[in-house]
């Protein structure tokens, strides 16, 4: 019996958390594969990156910055799954050939409770994080986007 119930207990942990976004880190690397953003029935998912500044002399400067710089890319995720992306593109051709191409984005929105659910350093000082918007929150504010099927 007791068997039994433990055996229940780990399965419905196992099946209950198993909607969580994974790590993008692999041996101290980016992964080669890891999803930026996913949409449970609880939450907004959004992962960040952010790379080491090399010219900092310390480890602590490294990882300091560049998980404040992670966090702010996790919180440019969130804000262009909820509100969408401003893309504005130029081109240039001389003589028939590209001289020039660029792309910039932009996404503007106020986004409120954002939780940092996990920190992950790289070996080159960079750092990954996952942050969570709950969906009970985005409904109330009617943001709330449609699940990808």
């Amino acid at each position: 019996m007791k068997k039994t119930l433990a055996f229940l207990i780990c399965s419905t942990l196992f099946f209950a958390c198993g909607k969580t976004m994974k790590s993008a880190v692999k041996e101290g690397k980016i992964a080669p594969s890891f999803n930026d953003t996913l949409l449970d029935k609880d939450y907004l998912w959004v992962r960040g990156f952010g790379a080491a500044n090399p010219n900092h002399q310390t480890d602590s400067q490294r990882r300091i910055l560049s998980r404040e710089a992670a966090i702010a890319h996790a919180y440019q995720r969130a804000t262009e799954v909820l509100y969408g992306t401003n893309l504005e593109s130029h081109v240039q051709i001389v003589d028939a050939v590209s001289t020039g191409s660029t792309i910039d984005t932009s996404a503007t929105g106020l986004l409120k409770r954002m939780e940092l659910i996990q920190t992950e350093y790289l070996d080159d000082g960079g750092c990954a994080v996952i942050m969570r918007l709950s969906r009970n929150y985005l409904q109330e504010t009617g943001l709330d986007p449609k699940e990808n099927k």
